[in-house]
């Protein structure tokens, strides 16, 4: 029974380096797959799927907190703000970051999800966004920078009303004793400009 699981995996994984490695070709990719041993298929495998430092770090801002928003709906106008309450767990054994966002935007109510993670595979932090204010899904990718220690996060996303693409970028940094900043910069082609900015304060 043993036997045939270590088989059943090391086939997934040959299936799945068979798709990742489509440019060098199907042979190149079969005899690259075929010299890899049953045990280093599963070592690949452990190491793909065991959380790290990365992992690590976002545990670290566990909690509930305080989410003070600053943000420009005219660009020309006064700011407005909002306060929202964010709810951050570890999920799937410590693999991903889960975050429960509940308040008022603009008079209304508001709920957001977020889940981050890191990819021990292409060694980057990745981040999905929804909320009830939308039916899509927000997709971003990013690295923590250690000289600014700050986490640096760009995605693409679909405008609400023009339907067209346009450039997100957010970068977070700690402020100490657990509270931390988060400005979102958007880029309708004209280059990043300001959206808004969330200080998380813990309570």
């Amino acid at each position: 029974m043993k036997k045939t699981l270590i088989a059943a995996a090391a086939g997934l994984v040959a299936v799945t380096a068979l798709a990742g490695h489509h440019e060098k070709g199907e042979k190149a990719a079969e005899a690259e797959t075929a010299m890899m041993s049953e045990e280093a298929m599963m070592a690949a495998m452990a190491a793909a799927a065991t959380p790290g430092e990365p992992h690590a770090r976002l545990a670290e801002s566990v909690g509930t907190f305080d989410a003070a928003m600053t943000f420009l709906m005219d660009p020309s106008g006064e700011p407005q703000k909002t306060t929202m309450t964010v709810e951050r767990t570890m999920d799937l054994g410590g693999r991903v970051m889960l975050e429960h966002w509940s308040g008022e935007f603009m008079g209304m109510p508001f709920a957001g999800r977020s889940r981050t993670g890191y990819d021990n595979v292409t060694k980057r932090y990745w981040s999905t966004w929804t909320d009830n204010w939308s039916t899509g899904v927000l997709v971003m990718y990013g690295d923590y920078d250690a000289e600014s220690e700050s986490m640096v996060f760009k995605g693409e996303n679909a405008h609400p009303v023009t339907g067209s693409m346009y450039t997100m970028k957010s970068v977070a940094r700690e402020l100490g004793d657990g509270q931390s900043i988060m400005d979102m910069y958007e880029d309708y082609g004209q280059g990043m400009v300001k959206a808004f900015t969330v200080t998380m304060t813990p309570r």
